[in-house]
């Protein structure tokens, strides 16, 4: 937002901003191409495998923190809960600076033929919402099914999980934030250290949760994946989301061989159960 309205920041401010983007054609070019940039980076690494890029995820207080930010954030109370994710995509204090992420994701896609980017919509709380940001996607070139574009959502709100089916209507996968979805499960905030021994992936309500959202993914021919601190910290968490069917889980890098053995053992173990 500080991109596209300088006139709002403090002049050392726009002198920073007007350093950062002196190889290119103003500002909104700058961000454009150096997000498309980054994202292609890892896109082409992979291709064509699928390649889910998460649309941008910050809370007003860490937005606050970077270039320009504390002239557009809002002081909130509780930013956990707040102006976060799909939220802020339509709203006019950020609309502007979605559709600047839409252009770098539209340049990846079309431009750079990267199209196993697959775009993820994270903290979406209501189907309504939901319906709003995949307008304003569409607006700004981003139409899903278009070029072979799958949209995901997170699926980290206890609503996400009661109302899957009307959210599998209008999203191609779901990505379980086990994170926040034990957080709101539990009603724990996670950035409170006095109460962080009561957050805990492994409590039966939240694997009852993520249990539902996988069957409810499944029920509707969706992807299914987790992305969060579970099945890194806890090698019974991922034994348990390949026991339910999970379709992919994100690991911590010092993790990845040891879990990736275990799975592969827990699938040996259940394909033989059932040939059994």
């Amino acid at each position: 937002m500080a991109l596209k309205h300088p006139e709002k920041v403090d002049e050392a401010t726009r002198e920073k901003i007007t350093a950062i983007c002196t190889a290119y054609d103003g500002p909104a070019d700058f961000f454009v191409k150096t997000l498309a940039e980054g994202v292609a980076t890892i896109a082409a690494a992979v291709y064509p495998k699928p390649c889910v890029v998460r649309m941008s995820d910050f809370k007003s207080n860490e937005y606050a923190t970077l270039l320009g930010g504390t002239y557009f954030e809002p002081e909130e109370d509780n930013p956990m809960l707040g102006f976060r994710g799909a939220s802020r995509y339509t709203h006019p204090a950020y609309a502007e600076g979605f559709a600047l992420e839409c252009a770098a994701m539209k340049r990846v896609r079309d431009e750079m033929g990267l199209t196993n980017v697959i775009l993820m919509i994270p903290f979406c709380r209501r189907v309504q919402e939901g319906e709003k940001v995949l307008e304003a996607m569409a607006a700004n070139g981003l139409k899903r099914g278009e070029n072979g574009l799958e949209v995901y959502v997170m699926c980290e709100i206890p609503n996400n999980v009661i109302q899957i089916d009307a959210f599998a209507t209008l999203f191609d996968g779901f990505s379980i934030g086990s994170n926040d979805l034990t957080q709101l499960t539990l009603g724990v905030d996670r950035d409170s250290e006095i109460v962080a021994f009561d957050f805990d992936e492994r409590d039966p309500g939240v694997k009852e949760m993520i249990r539902l959202a996988v069957t409810g993914a499944k029920r509707n021919g969706r992807h299914s994946g987790l992305c969060g601190q579970a099945p890194s910290d806890y090698p019974e968490m991922a034994e348990y989301l390949v026991e339910i069917g999970i379709d992919s889980m994100s690991l911590d890098p010092d993790t990845v061989l040891a879990t990736t053995r275990h799975v592969l053992e827990v699938e040996k173990r259940l394909s033989h159960n059932q040939k059994s």
